[in-house]
């Protein structure tokens, strides 16, 4: 009783901020993952909308090449479905949990990254909503740089990757670093954009005439709070 009570609570504040009844459908479904005990390197599912996945499933196919900040089931969900995968992750404990499953699945396809942030002098100085910054308001991060992490993207090619998701640290940061690197007729996958910072100051991903923007908000599994993802299609390279 009380999950369905949460989620008709985020369920009430969501349909009044975006006029829309639409995530009503995902009650059963999210009620059924929720109990499930279940998680995402279980599912082998990225933690996003339920919509976003079906929409992420649908663009996938097997000759793509993915590069992701941030790892977990969306590493092993890419792994079965796409080409090559190079995976960056700052988390030095889940770095070391996901290396041992790719393992313990034979997985061959992921190059995969540790690349914790390091400690800096002037960290009070930075911005966190600055994309050039590198630093998080994460009170795990206090004190570190993430530019490594986000700048290993850097060693590839423009116009290189078919997807890129940012779904880890300094998630603008990583935007702003990715956008060069999506090929056409890719796509930037960003989770959780209803934090508002991490599009801010792109105003080329608001131009439909470079990139084709979809996003889909609602209920997320095994957690009450709804968020949104958002796909933007790079349509043109100026």
């Amino acid at each position: 009783m009380k999950d369905i009570l949460l989620y008709i609570r985020f369920a009430l504040t969501f349909a009044m901020q975006n006029a829309t009844l639409s995530h009503i459908k995902q009650l059963r479904r999210w009620l059924k993952d929720k109990r499930s005990g279940d998680n995402t390197l279980i599912r082998e599912l990225p933690w996003m909308t339920y919509d976003a996945l079906d929409f992420l499933s649908s663009i996938c196919t097997p000759d793509m090449t993915i590069f992701e900040w941030g790892s977990g089931g969306s590493t092993l969900f890419f792994a079965r479905r796409c080409c090559r995968i190079i995976s960056i992750e700052h988390d030095q404990k889940w770095s070391k949990l996901l290396a041992n499953k790719l393992k313990e699945f034979s997985v061959t396809n992921v190059d995969y990254k540790e690349v914790p942030g390091e400690r800096i002098s002037g960290w009070a100085q930075r911005d966190y909503r600055n994309p050039d910054d590198f630093v998080s308001n994460d009170r795990n991060s206090i004190g570190l740089s993430y530019e490594k992490y986000v700048k290993a993207i850097d060693q590839y090619p423009d116009n290189y990757f078919d997807i890129v998701v940012v779904d880890g640290r300094v998630r603008n940061c990583c935007i702003k670093r990715a956008i060069p690197h999506v090929r056409k007729g890719g796509y930037l996958v960003v989770d959780n954009t209803d934090r508002k910072y991490y599009l801010a100051g792109f105003s080329e991903l608001q131009n439909p005439g470079i990139w084709e923007k979809t996003e889909f908000q609602g209920p997320v599994f095994f957690q009450h709070a709804f968020c949104k993802t958002s796909f933007f299609r790079k349509m043109s390279l100026s």
